[in-house]
Parts: C-alpha cells; structure tokens; sequence
C-alpha cells in the first residue's frame, strides 16, 4: 500500500526508516537494512534510499492492494506476494526487478532486429527499383532498336521496288520510243509518197506518169507494214497488312514480380 516517506522504522520500530524493501514493502533504518541483506532469504531484495522516496511510483496489485513484487512466468504477469499464495502456487516465477530487466533486454533485441530487418528491406526496394528503372531504359532502347531497323528495312524495300521500278520502266519507255520513232520515219516517207502521188496526177505524159507511180510504188515497197508493239502495264497491288500483324513482327514485353519472395518482410526468422 502507498505509504509516507517519513516514518520509522517497520523492523526496530525506533531508528528511521530512511530505506524500503522493494520485495519486502517494508521500511528499515540503516541497521535493519544491513541485518536484511545478511539473511539468507533476503540478501538479494533490493532497496530505494533516499530522504523523498515516492511509494505512489510503486506497483501495486489490483486484488490484492499490494506491491507487484514478483513475475509469473508461467502465466505471463506481474503478481503480488498474495497472489503468490493463492493463485500461482508451483508456478515458475521470478523477482519483479529481474523479469523487467530481462523484458527490457528481449524488447530492445526485438526493436533492433525489427529495425534491421525493415532497413534490409528498404534497401532491397531501391536496389530493385534501380533495378527495375534500369530494365525499362534498356527495354526502351531495344524496342527503339528494332524500330528502327524495320524502318531501315522498310526504306531499302521501298527504294528497292522504286529503283525497280524506274529502271524496268525507262528500259519500256525507250522501247517504245524506238518504236514510235520508226512509225514516225514511215509516216513521213507515206505522206511524201502522198505527195508524190498527188504531184503525178497532173502529169500529161503517160510515160513520165508510169514512171513516177512505179517510184512510188517501190518507196511504199520498202517501208514495209510493222507490228504494233505490246503496249507494257504497270500496277502496284497494294497488301492489306493489319496492325496485328505489323506487331508480331516485334518481341514481347515481360512483366515478372518475385512473388515467391517477400518484398516486405516486416516477420524476421529470428524475431518473436
């Protein structure tokens, strides 16, 4: 129970008690302390000194109102030396003070492995968003790369067909001006011939008219009749080529998560 600092000794009852037991929640002068800690049941209590000693700070048992002085391990709790007795007989238990030190030393390897654990984590989440940041710039750049080079392809291709192109059609336009012009030269010498014809009628001389219609005759003998040339066709015929097609033609992207591997592992091996 809470008490006052000044009074007199609990043991001697005449020296003050400037001493408490914090196992025994009693107060003792200098010498009732010093014959406390010789006893062999007590020699390992502990004590607070001090002219200002606030028993308020103490633990108290709810039960029983009275000081917390021992830890049931067994069942996980602050007891009282009542409890002890009624409540927790055979229990595995130990001094208030030793199970909170002992408690601090668990909770503070606990906070330090947590701690560790979380900063690992950390880590390994900017190692693989670097990672990751690095993967989409070299993707980028293969995607890039081949791009370009079915443009390239594309452009040699289309080049291709148009150097094809002209070459093969002027080869066809030079034929067929070859031709043209042999059908112009017999044209002339036709209408010539024409003329010739035209001119002879007017002759009054039978002889002079025979021999100019036999002239005639052997100049239309030489230019003789020519075939007319195949006239040369040319037509693109155009592909349909559908955008799917067009992306087959391109790798695949690849989205892989370690999911077998916990990214956030806030539960260490080690830890409770």
């Amino acid at each position: 129970m809470a008490q006052s600092a000044s009074k007199s000794c609990d043991i001697c009852m005449s020296g003050p008690g400037r001493n408490i037991c914090e196992l025994c929640d009693q107060w003792m002068c200098e010498s009732c302390k010093t014959l406390h800690l010789r006893s062999k049941i007590s020699r390992n209590h502990t004590f607070i000194n001090g002219s200002h000693i606030n028993t308020e700070d103490k633990l108290f048992c709810k039960e029983h109102d009275e000081n917390i002085i021992f830890y049931c391990n067994d069942c996980d709790m602050p007891i009282c030396k009542i409890c002890v007795v009624k409540k927790h007989k055979k229990h595995d238990m130990s001094e208030i003070n030793e199970s909170t030190q002992k408690l601090q030393v668990e909770v503070k390897k606990f906070i330090d492995l947590r701690i560790n654990c979380v900063k690992t984590d950390l880590d390994k989440i900017e190692q693989g968003t670097v990672k990751y940041q690095s993967d989409i710039h070299e993707a980028i750049s293969a995607i890039t790369e081949d791009g370009n080079q079915m443009k390239q392809w594309i452009d040699q291709k289309v080049q291709a067909l148009i150097t094809s192109l002209e070459e093969k059609g002027t080869a066809n336009l030079n034929a067929l001006q070859s031709k043209r012009t042999d059908f112009q030269n017999d044209l002339e010498k036709f209408q010539k011939c024409q003329t010739a014809f035209t001119e002879s009628q007017k002759l009054v001389n039978v002889t002079e008219l025979l021999a100019q219609l036999t002239h005639i005759k052997s100049e239309l003998r030489i230019a003789l009749e020519k075939q007319l040339p195949v006239m040369s066709t040319v037509k693109y015929y155009k592909k349909d080529v559908s955008e799917q097609e067009i992306s087959i033609l391109f790798g695949e992207l690849s989205f892989r998560s370690e999911s077998d591997k916990k990214l956030f592992r806030y539960q260490c091996d080690h830890c409770w």
